[in-house]
């Protein structure tokens, strides 16, 4: 692009392109270099920190909804399946209650953590710390049940703990396969240049991965 005086001011790329075509719209005093360079710096910002930032703050948002929406449009979701998984360690609690009392410690252990769960934030890392002192304790409630248990309520434990395990395993391949994938692919999206810089402006942080912090 040719400014006064002979000077070459060049500019690169599609966005940037678009933004010297308006500078050569300018009156002729806007056109000298460091108007020039101030207009294009202003429209420069405004392109990155403005579209840019946007763009930035909708994957954010896509990658948060994946982990807390009850369902998706096939009726899958992380947290209406954690809900299931809810109910599946109450119902088997009921049933070791009945084999090993309800003063039990094993029991107990467990419906502390169902309860805590109600109060517990939809945040992967929050989440994961009490989902993974859950699938202890269940594990330990039923190694007592079954010990302790034969005939008909032997048959029942088993039963409700394979529909737990069979909900943990399903958790366990969605939070890795949906929510996991994405929110990697997000974070180094976000953790570039100039990504890296846009993404506080926007409330664009870093995505959550379902570990312990």
């Amino acid at each position: 692009m040719e400014l006064e005086q002979n000077e070459t001011f060049e500019i690169k790329g599609p966005q940037l392109e678009v933004l010297g075509q308006a500078e050569s719209k300018l009156p002729a005093p806007a056109r000298k270099r460091p108007v020039a360079v101030l207009f294009l710096a202003v429209m420069v910002a405004v392109s990155v920190f403005g579209i840019g930032g946007a763009r930035l703050k909708g994957k954010y948002n896509n990658v948060v909804s994946i982990y807390t929406e009850e369902s998706d449009r096939h009726g899958n979701g992380i947290q209406g399946d954690f809900s299931v998984q809810m109910d599946n360690a109450a119902n088997l609690t009921r049933q070791c209650q009945k084999i090993l009392g309800q003063d039990s410690a094993e029991c107990a252990a467990v419906s502390g953590l169902v309860a805590q769960w109600e109060t517990t934030p939809r945040t992967p890392s929050a989440q994961y710390e009490v989902i993974t002192r859950l699938n202890g304790a269940v594990d330990a409630m039923y190694s007592a049940a079954k010990a302790a248990a034969s005939g008909e309520d032997l048959d029942r434990v088993e039963g409700l703990d394979a529909n737990y395990v069979s909900t943990q395993s399903i958790l366990e391949r969605e939070i890795a396969q949906n929510y996991t994938t994405a929110a990697q692919e997000y974070n180094q999206l976000a953790g570039s240049f100039p990504a890296s810089l846009i993404a506080p402006l926007w409330g664009a942080g870093e995505a959550e991965l379902f570990a312990a912090p």
